[in-house]
């Protein structure tokens, strides 16, 4: 069946201006979970659970109860949380629900819903279940029934819609039929496939047929998952699916960096979340997982905001909304400065006067600013501050790091020992880490805390990048850190081809920034 037509591929979105708050139900814990290298221990699906929930995600899906032995502890464990979020639990149908153990975890959980996926395609269902078409339907009619019997909210995932409607859309609605005793009816797009213009024309038929909460739950395959979410919302869906950073199987799901920004700013839209947080949610998932968010990611990413033309800085300092579509801190990111050659000592001038420095092309900080930017790979403006600072204001260093030595065991736990230099003392520590990177630091803000307050610098992004590849092992290494205190919001970097070295200056100078703007130095 041909569904949609091309010359609607941009739908008219005026209907979702200041539209009725939609119902974020969040899946990272779970589809966000089968992100390939991505694996969660107890601990973390309990921390990142509180996180989600005190950012304002209505629903938090937990996992599978019963699939093994950590998410059966998270279920029991998470209600000791006190959440605000209402959590969730995922499962699938089965043929006979009274005994099926998987079902009958699932009704045991103790989760505030039940999330129970069942096949809306009719090739699954012939090539995958392997069974006829009225089985499947029988199957997912039991199977809410017998979980509606117990007593649980129950959602129900209709997987593969899109697909199954194109393919038979009589089918695809007897699907949603068998399924129209849960409280909701998820569209999903679980191959990642749709259009926009097909979930516009899909999203409507089946909003036609069903006057009850309908959802969608969209991949992003074809890049069009947070397009597709809204354009399902335009025709009444109700309740949305994603998760943080787009995690998920293959390309992702729908991600809620983009999402949540686009109906909030963009929109309209009320939205109970902590708008201000999703840069910081962003980055703590990013930590909790190792999977890297790009730096040009929009709204979050590093460089969202991150200037480094000097026509673009230029106009900037004048008026932001120049280069600017949204204000950096309505989504708890920052607006930077990368100097380069191309900013000229014009460029250098407007950063310097933004730290609150006057001063004329000819002063010869500036050309040495010039110099550094040459030669380096990414100046800072942070890195520009402490230059500034150390030639007119005649600020000395905070702080002399005099040596370090970094021991690494077979099982990877470190040992840094290091010697500092504050005025005319000398200071030795020792500290133990996880790694060589986190022992330098832990030994570093411990001889710094000797005689400094550093307690509230926190470090909120860590990330390398290979410079030169084709060295393999032997590549140079570029490492920015990102540091957050007293509301300022700085990042530093430094290269070597010695990643604990690379990573030395990059710490080195984010503490020296933090001790040097606090007239420490």
């Amino acid at each position: 069946m041909n569904v949609g037509s091309r010359s609607e591929i941009v739908p008219d979105f005026h209907s979702l201006k200041n539209t009725k708050k939609p119902v974020l139900y969040d899946t990272t814990l779970r589809d966000g979970a089968q992100t390939e290298g991505v694996n969660f221990s107890l601990e973390d699906k309990l921390a990142i659970a509180k996180r989600l929930s005190d950012f304002g995600f209505s629903y938090v899906e937990g996992g599978w109860p019963g699939s093994n032995p950590r998410d059966m502890q998270f279920f029991s464990d998470v209600k000791k949380l006190g959440l605000r979020s209402r959590i969730a639990a995922f499962g699938m149908t089965s043929p006979r629900p009274e005994s099926d153990e998987n079902v009958k975890n699932l009704a045991g959980s103790g989760a505030a819903a039940i999330t129970i996926f069942g096949k809306a395609w009719d090739l699954h269902v012939r090539d995958v279940l392997k069974m006829s078409l009225d089985e499947n339907v029988t199957m997912i009619k039991k199977t809410i029934d017998y979980l509606k019997s117990g007593g649980a909210d129950v959602f129900f995932d209709a997987e593969h819609l899109f697909d199954g409607y194109k393919s038979d859309p009589d089918y695809a609605l007897k699907v949603l039929d068998a399924a129209s005793g849960a409280e909701v009816l998820v569209l999903c797009d679980t191959n990642g496939g749709a259009m926009p213009w097909e979930v516009d024309e899909i999203t409507r038929a089946v909003a036609g047929r069903f006057k009850k909460p309908l959802g969608i739950h969209a991949h992003n395959d074809s890049g069009m998952a947070v397009m597709n979410s809204l354009t399902a919302m335009k025709n009444g869906i109700v309740h949305v699916q994603g998760t943080v950073n787009g995690l998920g199987e293959r390309c992702g799901n729908m991600d809620w960096t983009e999402f949540l920004p686009v109906a909030s700013a963009k929109l309209g839209m009320k939205l109970d979340v902590d708008m201000k947080g999703l840069s910081q949610l962003s980055k703590y998932i990013e930590r909790m997982t190792g999977f890297s968010v790009a730096r040009n990611k929009p709204f979050v990413g590093e460089n969202a905001f991150r200037h480094k033309a000097g026509v673009h800085i230029d106009a900037v300092l004048k008026t932001p909304k120049a280069y600017e579509h949204v204000e950096p801190s309505y989504v708890g990111n920052t607006r930077s400065f990368s100097l380069s050659e191309q900013v000229g000592r014009a460029g250098v001038l407007r950063v310097a006067r933004q730290y609150g420095y006057r001063i004329d092309k000819s002063h010869p900080v500036v050309a040495e600013a010039m110099r550094q930017i040459k030669e380096k790979q990414n100046f800072t403006d942070s890195e520009l501050y402490l230059l500034l600072a150390k030639s007119l204001d005649k600020k000395q260093d905070p702080f002399e790091l005099l040596d370090y030595e970094t021991e690494i065991s077979s099982a990877g736990k470190a040992k840094t020992e290091i010697k500092i230099r504050i005025g005319k003392e000398v200071f030795h520590e020792i500290s133990d880490g996880v790694g060589p990177v986190h022992s330098l630091d832990l030994a570093l803000r411990k001889a710094l805390g000797r005689k400094y307050n550093v307690e509230k610098l926190q470090l909120t992004n860590y990330r390398v990048r290979i410079l030169n590849q084709e060295k393999a092992t032997a590549a140079s290494v570029e490492v920015f850190i990102e540091f957050r205190a007293n509301g300022d919001t700085w990042s530093t970097s430094g290269v070597s081809d010695d990643l604990i070295k690379a990573s030395e200056e990059a710490l080195i100078k984010g503490y020296r920034y933090y001790l040097v703007k606090n007239k420490s130095g």
